[in-house]
């Protein structure tokens, strides 16, 4: 019979008590088995004494060593150049004090880190071990990781390590006296994970990832969390493995059981990234729920399943509130649960590739995105896409809400005009045909009544235009046509809206009785439709008929004109588009409505910027606009997000780019508080910052933001529409400026379809001068000079353009005619 303990057991438990204070050592202590608990007490004993004999678990179990004279380092003692303070921690590599450079060199305060002697006696190959470390740990240059800044030996011959010195608290303890949120606390960890992940593009694996070597210091910038202890950190160098002392296949197993992955536990593995990302996925779980992925295990062995969900650790509040104030469980499930448990898997093959996928993940999350760590199905995609697009699905539910209500008054309608018999009973047949559209879609939204799955806010649209079909009353049909073509307009799906405010503007012009409102507004949603894309004729037309009718102050007119100043612009009328915003303007001012001036003067501004492209006159105008908005809605409203950015691109037509960024910047920040990340007014941004990046000649930074933007933009305006092939010009043009040609040639050529298709003269000149250099870049000779020929002639036709067209049309044709020649001398 054995009633010892293995040494396993005993080794894992040591391990796990040395992480614990006293109070919570004390308690995990008692709950152990007697013969394991009297084991572990002893080196627990010896541990705390600094024994370097129990620090050597081989050895010690042999119980063949006796202990290394070794004097302490103690407070006031020197180690190298430096004075020791006090103990600040210890762990099974070592103990770390507070200390200060005492040579007089400079003044520092430093984490000074000294190995346990027992490790020296493993032999020399330990201290060669740590040098190499440490010459490669000084590559580490992050803000989110504590700088090595010395190391050497002691008189005694024990290796020492000295890094920053970091003021702060563990990341979970820091977040619990905050009572941070979840997404505060997700936010930490995506900069953890972004640390970490730049320690394993050097080749570092930190290896003991838990909150004690995770602290969050606060200064001027706000609150940072900063990883340390890479000091421990296994090197990913095959040369390493081949040391004649390699601290990961041995007893020696320098790790922390709750946050440790279980292959850490193998004596022979190979230590991998993977590690980490179960480290951080480990300190993610208790960051959300105040607990240990495997607090509920009974062994001390390696974990083998998977934890909790996450958001079923409560406490005992109904299942509605984590162990953490502040934290729903509600809002753990789902993506929050999937990414922990991912990170967490036991097999390190089935969790994230890299601390960089499990930080991107999480801003997913954060974003209202998709996450990548789980199947992508239509219900899942809707919910994301509900949250990311909050006002956009506001509006359809305000629209069925508006139904509801229209209902209501045309029941008590009813109800009050008996005496109109004819009436009422109109009245009422459009109220039976309202109600029964609505109870419908509630029929068919429940799966329970339908036999379908649950109806999704697209497919109440799509269902609601199929029943609109069946609505008798062609006043309230055109009026039901126009709430969805609103609707459809404001979650970006432009083909949609614009045959919908089609068909709602036939019935309505058709009516006998005229319903000029009706009219006005389904005219005004039809002129934007077209406008966005590119028939603008039609829109100024339209438009004109809304202004004849309405008044400066009537909100549906004051959209009007905003719109007409823009438009009239955009069809080349730039003299009368200018006539108009100042008529406008004088007329909003004349009624003293703060929204009617604050909407002529964005249609002024937006003329003056990106129409007739007068920097001089935009600014002053951008800047009182700006003041008015912002005192009028606020900063985040969408009136002053466009004044700032429109500003921005007056400030670049200035020259003046360092600031136009700036405000860039600010309007991106404002765009994401209200819409999240991925908005259509974001992808516009995301265009126009990459410019001012391009005019600084800061190539990559504009390729990426034009990139980010192009790919935000397409499901909003379509992948054919004519921004988009000027967008994908500038990608071919930044593309061929870094040498990138079959990048290049790939976004020229989209550009010159979708330049054929729209018969866009100025387009596809421009397309083709990029496809030609980049085939040309590719060493395609012949091909090159027959795409540059047609490039050069069409660069030279003269085009009614704005300006800025101009001078970049003229640069790269003299590129275009630069490798001509060059073609022609080779």
């Amino acid at each position: 019979m054995r009633d010892q303990p293995s040494w396993t057991d005993v080794d894992a438990a040591f391990d796990h008590a040395l992480d614990l204070d006293e109070a919570d050592r004390d308690a995990y202590l008692a709950g152990l088995g007697s013969p394991l608990r009297v084991a572990v007490e002893s080196l627990v004993r010896d541990a705390l004494r600094d024994d370097p004999l129990l620090d050597f678990p081989q050895v010690a179990h042999a119980a063949l060593v006796q202990p290394a004279p070794a004097a302490p380092v103690v407070r006031g003692a020197r180690v190298g150049p430096y004075e020791v303070g006090e103990l600040v921690g210890e762990g099974g590599m070592g103990r770390v004090y507070r200390a200060f450079r005492a040579d007089g060199a400079y003044e520092r305060t430093v984490a000074l880190k000294v190995v346990r002697h027992s490790l020296t006696l493993a032999g020399a190959d330990v201290a060669a071990r740590l040098e190499r470390e440490r010459t490669l740990l000084a590559t580490l240059d992050h803000p989110g990781i504590a700088r090595l800044v010395d190391g050497g030996e002691t008189d005694d011959g024990v290796p020492y390590l000295v890094t920053e010195f970091v003021e702060g608290a563990p990341i979970t303890r820091w977040a619990d006296e905050r009572s941070l949120g979840v997404r505060e606390r997700v936010g930490l960890m995506i900069e953890v994970a972004r640390a970490v992940d730049h320690a394993h593009r050097r080749f570092v694996v930190h290896r003991d990832l838990k909150p004690s070597n995770v602290l969050v210091t606060e200064g001027d910038a706000g609150p940072r969390p900063i990883v340390l202890d890479f000091g421990i950190a296994k090197l990913l160098d095959a040369a390493d493995e081949s040391a004649a002392f390699p601290v990961t296949r041995t007893g020696l197993r320098l790790l922390t059981p709750a946050y440790a992955a279980p292959e850490l536990y193998a004596s022979d593995a190979t230590v991998t990234t993977a590690a980490d990302v179960y480290g951080l996925g480990a300190l993610l779980y208790e960051l959300l729920t105040g607990r240990r992925p495997h607090d509920d295990r009974t062994t001390t062995g390696p974990p083998t399943t998977v934890p909790t969900h996450p958001s079923q650790i409560n406490a005992g509040n109904h299942g509605q509130m984590s162990a953490l104030p502040g934290v729903a469980s509600r809002s753990l499930r789902g993506d929050l649960d999937t990414i922990c448990l991912k990170a967490l898997h036991p097999d390190p093959a089935r969790r994230y590739e890299s601390a960089s996928a499990l930080a991107d993940d999480l801003g997913r999350y954060l974003d209202g995105r998709p996450i990548e760590a789980r199947r992508d199905s239509l219900a899942y995609v809707a919910s994301r896409f509900a949250q990311r697009h909050r006002s956009a699905v506001a509006t359809g539910a305000f629209a069925v809400l508006s139904l509801f209500v229209a209902l209501a008054v045309m029941v008590v309608s009813v109800r009050s005009e008996r005496a109109a018999l004819a009436a009422s009973e109109a009245a009422l047949g459009r109220a039976t045909d309202a109600a029964d559209l609505v109870a419908s879609l509630f029929h068919e939204a429940n799966p329970e009544k339908s036999q379908k799955r649950a109806l999704l806010a697209r497919d109440a649209l799509t269902e609601g235009i199929a029943r609109v079909e069946s609505i008798k009353d062609p006043a309230l049909r055109a009026q039901l046509l126009g709430v969805l073509g609103e609707t459809y307009a404001g979650i970006g799906d432009v083909l949609v809206a614009d045959s919908l405010f089609a068909a709602g503007l036939a019935l309505a012009e058709g009516l006998p009785d005229g319903r000029p409102v009706l009219l006005a507004r389904l005219r005004l949603g039809y002129a934007d439709s077209r406008s966005r894309l590119s028939d603008n004729r039609r829109a100024v037309a339209l438009l004109r008929q809304v202004v004849a009718v309405t008044t400066a102050d009537d909100p549906v007119g004051v959209q009007a004109r905003r719109q007409l100043i823009v438009t009239t612009g955009y069809i080349d009328d730039l003299a009368e588009a200018r006539r108009l915003a100042q008529t406008f303007v004088s007329e909003a001012k004349a009624t003293g409505d703060p929204a009617a001036i604050v909407e002529t003067m964005t249609g002024q501004l937006t003329l003056l910027t990106w129409v007739a492209e007068r920097a001089d006159e935009a600014i002053p105008v951008g800047q009182r606009l700006r003041v008015l908005s912002d005192s009028l809605y606020g900063p985040d409203h969408r009136m002053t997000r466009v004044a700032t950015s429109t500003l921005a691109h007056a400030l670049g037509l200035a020259g003046r780019h360092r600031e136009a960024i700036v405000l860039y910047h600010e309007s991106l920040r404002a765009n994401i508080r209200v819409h999240g990340a991925g908005s259509r007014d974001e992808a516009y941004v995301h265009i126009t910052l990459g410019d001012e990046y391009r005019k600084l000649g800061e190539y990559r930074a504009s390729r990426e933001q034009m990139r980010i933007g192009i790919e935000m933009a397409v499901p909003y305006i379509g992948a054919s529409h004519r921004d988009v092939g000027w967008w994908r010009v500038s990608l071919a043009e930044l593309h061929n400026r870094l040498g990138e040609h079959a990048e290049a040639e790939a976004e020229g050529r989209l550009a010159l379809a979708i330049a054929d298709a729209d018969s866009a003269a100025a387009l596809r000149a421009r397309a083709l001068g990029e496809a030609g250099l980049a085939v040309a870049g590719q060493g395609r000779r012949e091909e090159a000079q027959d795409v540059l020929r047609q490039a050069a002639e069409a660069l030279r036709q003269p085009i009614d353009m704005p300006p800025s067209y101009d001078e970049a049309a003229r640069s790269r044709l003299r590129a275009v005619e630069a490798a001509l020649v060059r073609l022609a001398e080779a």
